[in-house]
Parts: structure tokens; sequence; C-alpha cells
């Protein structure tokens, strides 16, 4: 089991590429934890138990406000992990984890991930990597809410989502969660959201059918980002 565990380790960007040996001791203190979707992972005040890897599914990341509203800050899809500033920092989780899909996840003992942290260098380095860019996101986040207009967040966060190589031709994206988490993502309320597909559709920069965006034509598209 342990050795099947690590397989599954080396197969997620954080460790792709370590030597199987260097995944053990993780795999020694993991466990494999599904959830269905709706199922909350852990809830903002909880002691952080360990560190979370999602093979497969979505998870959010929220906050609640005073008047119980949702504000969803992170979408975690395969391949990523949470959990890591509370680990870290040795404090409570600030925010609610929540599967918005059938998840597969993998949980990480907080001790087995600091012992490796303090035993490997280069999956220390990682660690640090991934601490960085997250906060880079963040910071982009925090750029998006206080510089860009709700059109501009919701055209940024459209072209974000473009597959790489494309050169401008037609397009579809998948929305990756419901259009009121997305919206909550984007700081916008969903009515706002929604008015803005629909003056993006209405300008024929996007086509909207269900959870599929099409964009006709990229650089029209990216021009919005500047007006």
């Amino acid at each position: 089991m342990a050795k099947k565990t690590a397989r599954s380790l080396l197969s997620l960007p954080l460790l792709k590429g370590l030597e199987h040996g260097e995944v053990e001791h993780l795999a020694a203190g993991a466990t494999e934890i599904p959830r269905s979707r709706g199922t909350v992972v852990f809830r903002e005040g909880d002691v952080c138990t360990g560190l979370y890897f999602v093979f497969k599914g979505q998870v959010k990341l929220s906050l609640q406000t005073g008047r119980g509203q949702e504000r969803v800050l992170q979408l975690i899809g395969d391949g990523e992990s949470f959990g890591e500033a509370a680990l870290f920092l040795g404090r409570r989780h600030l925010t609610t984890a929540e599967a918005i899909a059938d998840s597969a996840l993998l949980h990480v003992t907080k001790e087995v991930i600091l012992f490796e942290v303090s035993r490997n260098p280069e999956f220390a380095s990682r660690v640090v990597r991934e601490l960085c860019r997250q906060l880079h996101e963040r910071t982009l986040d925090l750029q998006s809410c206080t510089l860009l207009s709700g059109r501009q967040r919701v055209v940024s966060y459209l072209l974000a989502r473009l597959p790489q190589g494309v050169n401008g031709s037609a397009v579809d994206i998948l929305l990756p969660a419901k259009k009121g988490i997305i919206a909550s993502r984007l700081n916008l309320t969903q009515e706002h959201f929604s008015r803005i597909l629909h003056d993006l559709a209405t300008d024929a920069l996007i086509e909207v059918y269900g959870s599929t965006v099409r964009i006709p034509d990229v650089h029209r598209l990216r021009a919005e980002e500047t007006l």
C-alpha cells in the first residue's frame, strides 16, 4: 500500500521527478480520503493536521463573512495541494475547504511533512517555491480586485483559462465550477457576474452555452483587459 501511495505522490507536480525513496517517508504518513461533492474537508478554525493533495476532483477554499455570506478565495484542482499556511505557521485553518465535485484526496500528516522538510533540501525547496507561487497568485488577486473593473476581472479570468498555444482563433473553454462560485472567486455577486457575461455576449466577444464559453476572437477579448 505504501509503495502504491508513493507512486501516486510521484505523479503530483510538487513531487514529480523526486526519487522513489525520497517520498517513502511521505507515503508512510499519507491517507487516502475520498470526499463526495458537498463534503467539508475542514472548517475555518479547525486544527491543522496535515497537508492535502487533490488527485482528482475540485475543492474550494472560502471564508464566511459576519453576515454568513461566503467568499471563495481559491479553487483547488487535480494535482494541487492546500493547507500549507496553517501547517507551516502552526495555526488553525483560516478557511473552510469543501469538495465541490466528487474528489480523491490524499492527506499527509503535519509531523511527516515537517520532518521531510527538515531532512530533504530538495523537497523543502519545492515547498518554498509552491508557497511563493501561491503568494504571487494572492497578490494578483488583490491587484485584480483593487485595480480592475468587474468586466476586466471576468475577461482576465476567461483568458487565463485558455489552452496553451491558442493563436487567436475561436476556442471553447469550460467553466470549472458553478457561476456563483466563480463570481465569488472574482469578488462579484452572481447577478453582476451573469450581467457581465451577458454584456460580453451582446458585444459578440463571447458566446455562452451553459458551462461552456466560446471566444470567437481571442485578440478582441484580450483588448478588453486594457480598456
